[in-house]
């Protein structure tokens, strides 16, 4: 066989690994898999343009039909996994005349602001989304304090809690919960690097509530401590009735953190909009890795609706709102 030949054919073996490691939950939690299962739209894209350019240089077409082959198949991987992501799990709430009616419990805002969103601006996009629970990733407790006061200040008062990040460029994460959701006078915060809290009702009407935001995978380092942060988060909410977990979780429904949710269900799934990325903000929603979540126990709580808003005050990420009923 020649070398060319054995070329070709090595080089659609790496993309058929490749291929496979997106598909595999173990190795979509390995480096450098884990990074570009975020981003399915792009390998698919990634994928024809490449075939394509094979086929566009005829001394290749026949000698390269492997690897264009394997291209196209990792193409349409992608694409079928975010068409099943496009549709709904769980029936909807409709009136004897077929309309969708959604009289919604708990409407729940999360929003990575980069500590660059100004407090009106948030105030405004809370009572834009009419959300009960609010939280807020990589924002200071100053932001989260002063939002609150613009709140308040409309006829919105909430309970404020905020915890510190473990590193100095993370400025920590916040929540705020409407007071006629139920008293949250204290919360705990999590065992996560970039900061989180969990705040139990002391009156027994409200869920528990979870903000966090685990590491990202920024390097081969920080695998071991991502992995496990994601997986703590995804147990948080399976073992906890009635929970809302909602922030950027720094994983994609591929990672293995997210994999099993137990009888939680993430929002975005359930309501057909699991293909829409949310960071980076700069890029099209199609093309963005779908990082930030809202997690509930799916014994408790109907998710009836799930957006992912517009670029908001500079932030590099999008805010993305689920809407819910208990059931």
């Amino acid at each position: 066989m020649s070398r060319a030949r054995v070329a070709t054919w090595a080089a659609a073996a790496v993309v058929g690994a490749i291929g496979v490691g997106l598909a595999v939950p173990v190795l979509a939690g390995l480096f450098p898999v884990a990074q570009l299962v975020s981003f399915r739209a792009v390998l698919g894209l990634a994928g024809i343009a490449g075939a394509l350019a094979l086929l566009a240089v005829p001394p290749l077409r026949r000698r390269a039909m492997p690897v264009v082959v394997a291209l196209a198949l990792g193409a349409a991987v992608q694409g079928a996994v975010l068409v099943s992501r496009a549709v709904p799990h769980g029936p909807p709430t409709t009136t004897a005349a077929g309309t969708t009616t959604t009289p919604d419990d708990v409407v729940v805002l999360s929003f990575n602001t980069l500590d660059v969103v100004p407090p009106g601006t948030l105030a405004e996009l809370v009572e834009k989304t009419d959300a009960d629970v609010v939280v807020l990733a990589e924002t200071s407790p100053a932001t989260v304090r002063a939002t609150a006061a613009a709140l308040a200040e409309a006829g919105r008062p909430v309970q404020v809690h905020t915890s510190d990040a473990d590193h100095r460029w993370i400025a920590g994460t916040g929540l705020l919960v409407a007071r006629t959701l139920g008293d949250y006078p204290t919360a705990t915060r999590l065992p996560l690097h970039f900061g989180g809290v969990r705040s139990v009702p002391t009156d027994g009407a409200g869920p528990t509530l979870v903000a966090a935001h685990p590491m990202s995978p920024g390097g081969r380092s920080a695998m071991p401590t991502w992995r496990s942060e994601t997986a703590w988060v995804a147990q948080a909410c399976a073992s906890t009735p009635g929970a809302i977990v909602a922030g950027d979780l720094n994983a994609t429904l591929d990672h293995p953190g997210l994999r099993d949710l137990g009888p939680c269900v993430d929002a975005a799934r359930a309501a057909g909009e699991a293909w829409r990325g949310t960071w980076p903000s700069s890029a099209p929603s199609l093309l963005a890795a779908p990082i930030d979540h809202v997690l509930v126990d799916g014994r408790a709580w109907r998710v009836t609706g799930f957006d992912v808003l517009g670029r908001t005050g500079g932030s590099d990420h999008r805010p993305v709102v689920a809407h819910l009923v208990r059931r």
